[in-house]
């Protein structure tokens, strides 16, 4: 073994091959190794290869310690594809959504990437645009991947992409929308409908309707229900289904807002099932001559950082979506370790704004 003392020990470390990041003739130098570390640690490769899988706070050793910073100091960084043939696991996890746009989804993919990384996974993201072929496409993409697991947030009724990851055998749970017979993380839309009803019916004797958007959403149906339910048990009639499979974004509640309005007498309360589609609901309304608080009462569902922040705030069901995603992915991986967790509904709670208070109320 070449072995260097210390004051000639950086003089090794860029000699040949290790000189510099290029060679003299613009070429990429080869990769630092195992073999490079060991020999200006004068260790053996066993050793470097122990000290670097372990966790590095673990160390406890001179030449342990020793070793980590000479492999940051060459600036090493770990054969993924090669450890991932020795361990027969890549550490790491994707996540479908239907979309990049959407602030809930983005918070929940916080909570999810911070508790992946905390456990040593990284995580890789596939928009599928809610189309069940882009999601059988991208599913190919994660098996050539070898991920260790798969989270969808993009789970829809009829889509045929969880039936194949089965038949893969790659472990995987739900999140955001549920569907029966499958495990999932979600937050309880179905109370939050009846939350949303209960303070409605309070507020108006006149029409009560749900703009219910994508039915083959479970966790948009699941609010839905909820709200029909618990006005129907009040000997009142809900109104439903306005622009229905419409999206979820403010042009989607801007057309759902001028169905209600040629539709309904004023004055009506609105239950719309996601808050973008009810900030865009709520301005429609205030532009076609319509008080919030007055002719109108709205309430919107996750409580995204815009709901408190338009000129008229919207009333709205809290999801606590960080959380949701940290438990979704702490729940993939008992999962992956062979556990049997079960589906979870986080609680939410209702936040009066000004879009449901009554303007004799309001400050």
């Amino acid at each position: 073994m070449h072995v260097c003392s210390e004051e000639n020990r950086r003089r090794c470390l860029y000699d040949g091959k290790m000189q510099s990041p290029r060679g003299s003739e613009g070429r990429r130098a080869s990769r630092i190794t195992m073999a490079d570390i060991a020999a200006a640690a004068d260790a053996d490769v066993s050793t470097v290869s122990r000290t670097l899988g372990r966790e590095r706070d673990s160390i406890r050793t001179q030449k342990g310690r020793r070793i980590w910073e000479i492999a940051d100091e060459l600036g090493y960084s770990p054969n993924l594809t090669a450890s991932s043939l020795r361990t027969n696991t890549t550490r790491l996890i994707a996540v479908f959504v239907p979309r990049l746009r959407d602030e809930v989804l983005a918070l929940m993919y916080e909570g999810i990437e911070e508790e992946l990384q905390g456990q040593g996974y990284q995580c890789i993201v596939l928009s599928t645009g809610d189309d069940p072929e882009v999601q059988l496409a991208k599913l190919d993409v994660a098996i050539q991947r070898g991920v260790d697991g798969i989270l969808f947030g993009d789970a829809m009724v009829g889509s045929q992409v969880l039936s194949k990851v089965e038949k893969a055998g790659i472990p995987y749970l739900l999140f955001n929308r549920p569907l029966e017979g499958h495990r999932s993380v979600t937050c309880d839309d179905f109370h939050g409908g009846v939350l949303a009803a209960e303070h409605l019916m309070e507020l108006t004797d006149g029409p009560l309707v749900v703009y219910r958007a994508m039915d083959y959403a479970e966790n948009l149906v699941n609010r839905s229900e909820g709200f029909i339910r618990t006005v129907r048990e009040q000997g009142r009639t809900p109104i439903d289904g306005f622009h229905l499979n419409g999206g979820i974004y403010a042009e989607d509640g801007i057309l759902a807002a001028r169905e209600m309005i040629a539709e309904c007498d004023a004055p009506f309360g609105a239950f719309v099932v996601n808050d973008t589609a009810g900030i865009g609901a709520l301005g429609e309304f205030s532009r076609s001559g319509l008080t919030p608080g007055s002719d109108v009462f709205v309430v919107g569902f996750n409580d995204i950082s815009l709901a408190k922040a338009t000129p008229i705030a919207l009333s709205t069901i809290v999801s606590p979506t960080r959380e949701l995603g940290h438990l979704a992915a702490s729940s993939l991986l008992r999962i992956i370790g062979g556990g049997d967790p079960e589906s979870v509904q986080l609680p939410v709670e209702l936040v009066v704004r000004e879009s449901s208070v009554p303007l004799a109320n309001q400050p």
